[in-house]
């Protein structure tokens, strides 16, 4: 976090940087001349004055070239306390300035000014699962996470950007560059009544999709009456918590150990997982049968398709399913 906090503070200030450093070498060539002209045995050529005036007014300090008069010596004296006064100050307020930017990252303040970033919604269980999951999987994804509640980032995921303030207010949606962001998860807030938190994630929804249309957008919600709404909100894809967790549940009690088996399809850090692929052009026209024996393999297993956002698991029977250009395939990855 440092170090990217101090290279963005040397990048805004290349320009006055560079003007200090050009105004620094402007005076000691015209140091090194003076020199030359004044202790021609000493400093035999320009470039020598110069050398040992880049070399004075750094601090470094070589020795190979040292004024005898007291005109030179003065000049040096000018020279050390030149280089003292320039480079402490700016390494002084390099830093300062370096720590103020930690600590206002840290505490969700500025703008996050990358693209194609995975953006998230909501600081809870939920959300830091899906940040440690996806930096493992990607650990060059950029991830922003907007909340209104947290006071100050936590140290173990310097590796995001925190954005404070309400994902229903489009200066903080601007703030977290949600133009150009790839993906969005919402998540619901699970410490205030159901219908309110439900209420909460559709008026972030409506909020985005007035900010950017063709968004992808993923929502967490908690009751089922509000699903449709979130669709008409313009969800992309709709987490029904409770129902999910209720039909995992009654699975369970009538397999048991079904839990175990279906969080490791949904870990992609198991060899065994779920994934969704296009539809091959070759493809394009033939049976279920047919995809089937050309897509099984040792690392894969062709589950089913999805067609106009319904799955369907092997259709039967597989040889009148026809598939279509939109379609896509559900995969079972070893």
């Amino acid at each position: 976090m440092i170090r990217v906090a101090l290279f963005s503070e040397l990048y805004a200030k290349r320009f006055v940087l560079l003007k200090i450093l050009t105004g620094l070498f402007l005076f000691a060539v015209l140091v090194g001349m003076v020199m030359h002209r004044i202790e021609p045995d000493v400093f035999a050529t320009i470039f020598d004055g110069v050398w040992w005036a880049i070399v004075t007014i750094s601090t470094v300090g070589y020795g190979d070239y040292v004024p005898v008069s007291l005109t030179g010596r003065l000049l040096g004296i000018l020279l050390i306390l030149t280089g003292i006064g320039i480079f402490s100050y700016f390494i002084t307020n390099l830093a300062a300035s370096t720590m103020m930017i930690k600590e206002k990252r840290e505490k969700g303040d500025g703008e996050f000014k990358n693209h194609g970033h995975l953006l998230i919604v909501g600081w809870n269980e939920r959300s830091r699962r899906l940040i440690r999951e996806t930096h493992q999987l990607y650990p060059f994804k950029d991830i922003v996470m907007v909340d209104e509640t947290l006071q100050k980032l936590p140290s173990e995921y310097h590796y995001i950007r925190f954005i404070k303030g309400s994902p229903r207010e489009d200066e903080t949606l601007q703030r977290a560059n949600l133009q150009l962001a790839e993906t969005v998860v919402i998540t619901a807030n699970l410490h205030i009544e159901e219908r309110l938190a439900d209420a909460n994630t559709i008026l972030t929804l409506i909020a985005m999709r007035g900010l950017a249309p063709d968004l992808y957008t993923i929502a967490e919600i908690i009751t089922h009456d509000q699903v449709k709404n979130a669709k008409r909100a313009g969800a992309d894809e709709v987490i029904e918590a409770s129902h999910h967790v209720s039909m995992l549940l009654m699975n369970s009690t009538l397999y048991h150990g079904l839990t175990d088996v279906v969080t490791k399809m949904l870990d992609h850090n198991h060899r065994d997982h779920l994934c969704l692929h296009r539809l091959p052009e070759a493809l394009i026209g033939k049976s279920f049968a047919e995809a089937v024996q050309q897509e099984t393999s040792h690392d894969q297993f062709l589950l089913g398709v999805r067609r106009d956002k319904e799955a369907t698991l092997h259709p039967h029977p597989a040889d009148k399913f026809f598939l279509q250009k939109e379609d896509e395939l559900i995969y079972v990855k070893r």
